[in-house]
């Protein structure tokens, strides 16, 4: 499966008016795609019902998984913008520009009626325990009337949440632990009863190879 055909983000085969030629979100979160490479981006592992902590590098116990590769991310969090390249958009399917909304990230809205919006935030906690404090409010009951779902993005470790499900209504959220202290955070929307939460997956894995990449 070709990844330009794949990695489309919108809703089944219409043209934007620009020659871009996009597949839908449900075929992306369905089957995932792959790079050049074979890598495939965006795969969730297994959701586990159960959390076994483990121990970070200051001795301490922790409920999230640890940060391996923590990304020097801090530039991003003001122009957040800069973490989806040209090209990468092009690929997604996206073919408005983005719009910073302060430090709650950026959003590129598009789709005939403007129908698809794509959120991405960098957000660093003052305490420095990031995705860790996600997986304490989910111990103490935070999202038992929505979803918890851990997964990996580009061997990160991540997890699908939000204390209210609006999944049916085809918007999902995802946050991705970098480093300690940040979380990328990559909200996904679309029309009701697509499945979203791949495709913010897939554009998590883009915004960190741009974070590797300097921002080229």
């Amino acid at each position: 499966m070709g990844m330009h055909a794949t990695r489309g983000i919108a809703a089944t085969s219409f043209n934007f008016g620009l020659g871009i030629t996009v597949l839908t979100i449900a075929a992306l979160a369905l089957t995932g795609c792959s790079d050049s490479d074979g890598k495939t981006l965006g795969t969730a592992t297994t959701p586990s019902s159960t959390v076994t902590p483990s121990t970070n590098t200051n001795g301490e116990d922790t409920l999230a998984p640890q940060i391996e590769n923590p990304l020097p991310a801090e530039r991003f969090a003001k122009d957040a913008c800069s973490t989806l390249t040209e090209q990468q958009t092009s690929e997604l399917g996206i073919n408005q520009s983005g719009r910073q909304n302060g430090d709650d990230g950026c959003s590129w809205r598009f789709g005939p009626n403007l129908e698809y919006v794509v959120q991405v935030g960098l957000f660093a906690t003052p305490d420095g325990k990031g995705l860790e404090n996600t997986y304490k409010q989910n111990a103490a009951g935070w999202y038992k009337d929505g979803y918890f779902k851990p997964t990996t993005v580009g061997n990160y470790p991540a997890v699908y949440s939000n204390p209210v499900d609006l999944r049916p209504g085809g918007t999902c959220d995802l946050s991705v632990g970098i480093s300690d202290a940040i979380i990328l955070h990559v909200t996904v929307r679309g029309p009701a009863n697509e499945d979203n939460c791949q495709a913010t997956s897939v554009v998590a894995a883009d915004v960190i190879d741009t974070i590797k990449a300097g921002g080229q």
